[in-house]
Order: structure tokens, then sequence, then C-alpha cells
């Protein structure tokens, strides 16, 4: 099974996908932490070819695990249709079934949670020219993807648990 988180940065898809990935026993992969692991600062505009060498390395780690049967939570934004549709046809390829999870959180409240971070300095604050661009091109998952769409007005575990049965 490939679940394959999507939403804004401070959304609160890295939290949603661990536990998720917790509670079904799936593999965590993350193209912030790849991005990481590559030295990139990520509370600064990244080169489109360096998402791009994450997304590649992501890629090769998900077929891997695909081949191995197991199960994924793949944490990114995720924020273009083709970056949905691109893993989606890995996940094909394997005979994965893939679930969206959009995690879809009013922009005021997006940027509330951002203001936060940026006192407690408790991950990568993003500044106005990296976080704006991100929301304003942002494509949507429309009805045809069939997203499970959190909105934040549950409590995450509650809401897994009811999408989950």
């Amino acid at each position: 099974m490939m679940y394959l988180m999507c939403g804004a940065p401070f959304s609160g898809k890295s939290t949603l996908a661990r536990l998720l990935a917790r509670q079904t026993n799936s593999q965590y992969l993350s193209l912030d932490d790849i991005m990481r692991e590559r030295g990139r600062d990520l509370s600064q505009l990244q080169p489109v070819e360096e998402w791009g060498k994450a997304h590649e390395i992501c890629r090769q780690r998900m077929d891997a695990l695909m081949q191995e049967q197991t199960s994924i939570v793949l944490d990114d934004t995720n924020n273009f249709r083709w970056l949905r549709d691109r893993v989606r046809q890995l996940a094909q390829k394997h005979q994965y079934p893939t679930t969206l999870i959009f995690v879809d959180i009013p922009l005021a409240e997006l940027e509330r949670r951002r203001e936060q971070v940026r006192h407690s300095k408790e991950r990568n604050h993003l500044p106005d020219d990296v976080f704006y661009p991100v929301i304003e091109q942002f494509e949507r998952p429309g009805p045809d993807e069939s997203p499970l769409v959190f909105d934040g007005t549950m409590d995450m575990q509650e809401w897994l648990n009811a999408c989950l049965i």
C-alpha cells in the first residue's frame, strides 16, 4: 500500500504521516529528510534541480520497498498534480494500491503555525519568498484523485481511525 501525503508547508503532513506510518506499520519516506541528508538548507529556496535529485532518490527507495512488498507513507508537499501522478505510476507498476491524503488547512492557520515555528525554532522557518510561491502554485487534488481530506477539525488519531476502518 502507498499512502501519498499532499498539503502545504505547516499543514501537519509530517505529523499525520508519522502517525499513519506507525499505525499501518509502513515505511516513512520524507522528501525533506532526503534533502537534509544531502546537506540542503530547507529554510532557503532550493533550486528545482536539487528537488529533482531528491525525488529521484525517493523514487529509487520507493521502488526497492515496493519490490519487498513494504507499505509506504510518502511525506511531501506533492503540490503539483504531475508529481502525484508520477508516484501513482510507480505504485501501479508494482500493483500497489495508492491512497492520497490531502491535508487541507486554511491559509490563516498555516500562517499562524509558520509564525509559531519562527519563534520556537522547532524546525526550519520558511521565509516569504519560499512559503508563498508554494501556496500560490499549489494544485489542489481534484475529485478524480479521490483524496481523503484531513482539514484539522478532528484529532489526527481519531481521523485516522475513522478513515482506515
